[in-house]
């Protein structure tokens, strides 16, 4: 009986010196505890620190609300030149389109006054594009302001916000392109079925993975919307201006469409003069229509 006594006090004091001596050797190292894992989201939590913030800063909502204020004028704005823009675009393309059916069937005759309408209507086009762009432009900026005050949302109720910027950056980005693609499938559904489809398809693909935020899906979509957009508007269609089918009136398949003349020159004089070329037409349909 004193034997097993003895043993137990032996196993309890090896025990004991065991223990220490790892505490001692945890001390030595500097090696530190493992951190705890960080509280649950509460929503409720996050909704009274907001609510507490803004009645110590009373500035916090002012803020928000300008940057909201901004967003919206800039977004109202950016969508309406891009609209006239793109409205305007298939006005021109339609009317080319109906007299050349019409050519086509004899029932018109191509002379000076088509040349000289043609070209009227291919000035309008060339200031087309820059102002397409600019008021992408004005709509991935106005996103961007809508979205910042969530920086500042984050910041207060505590969730991490660090690369916020970034974030709301890149959010305003594929946003913008969603929403313009969408439009352009609206305004050109009417005369180019095939070409809406595909801005159809680009932005719905983009707004169901737009809500995910992974970075992965974001740039492999931003990579397929670019050089499917770019095979589908530009190369394919140079392929067969080059190599045209022979069984087709135009030389290419009935499924690929254009949206009109949408080149991009890098040179400021070209861009001047188109916008020169835009004022000057417009000049001439107001006087037009006044008189």
């Amino acid at each position: 009986m004193s034997g097993n006594i003895g043993v137990a006090r032996i196993c309890v004091k090896a025990t004991e010196e065991a223990s220490e001596a790892t505490s001692e050797s945890n001390e030595s190292t500097g090696q530190a505890e493992l951190p705890t894992a960080p509280p649950p989201f509460n929503p409720r939590q996050a909704i009274a620190n907001v609510v507490e913030y803004q009645e110590a800063h009373p500035e916090f909502a002012a803020g928000i609300a300008t940057w909201i204020t901004i967003g919206i004028i800039l977004f109202i704005l950016g969508l309406l030149l891009f609209l006239y823009s793109e409205i305007q675009a298939v006005l021109v393309v339609r009317d080319q389109d109906f007299r050349a059916k019409l050519v086509s069937l004899n029932y018109m005759m191509e002379g000076k006054n088509i040349d000289d309408l043609n070209k009227e209507e291919n000035a309008t086009m060339r200031f087309r594009p820059y102002l397409s762009i600019l008021s992408m432009l004005l709509i991935f900026i106005s996103l961007a302001c809508l979205f910042y005050p969530l920086c500042d949302i984050l910041n207060v109720v505590g969730l991490p916000s660090a690369p916020c910027l970034l974030i709301v950056s890149f959010g305003a980005l594929f946003a913008s392109i969603c929403i313009a693609t969408f439009f352009m499938f609206v305004v050109w559904s009417c005369t180019r079925t095939y070409a809406a489809l595909v801005f159809l398809l680009i932005s719905v693909s983009g707004s169901f993975l737009l809500p995910t935020g992974n970075p992965i899906l974001l740039l492999l979509w931003m990579t397929v919307t670019f050089g499917g957009g770019a095979a589908y508007f530009w190369f394919v269609p140079d392929h067969y201006q080059k190599n045209p089918l022979k069984d087709s009136a135009n030389g290419k398949p009935s499924w690929l469409q254009d949206i009109g003349d949408f080149s991009i020159s890098t040179d400021g004089n070209e861009i001047v003069n188109a916008i020169h070329e835009k004022i000057e037409t417009e000049g001439k349909r107001f006087k037009k229509e006044k008189v």
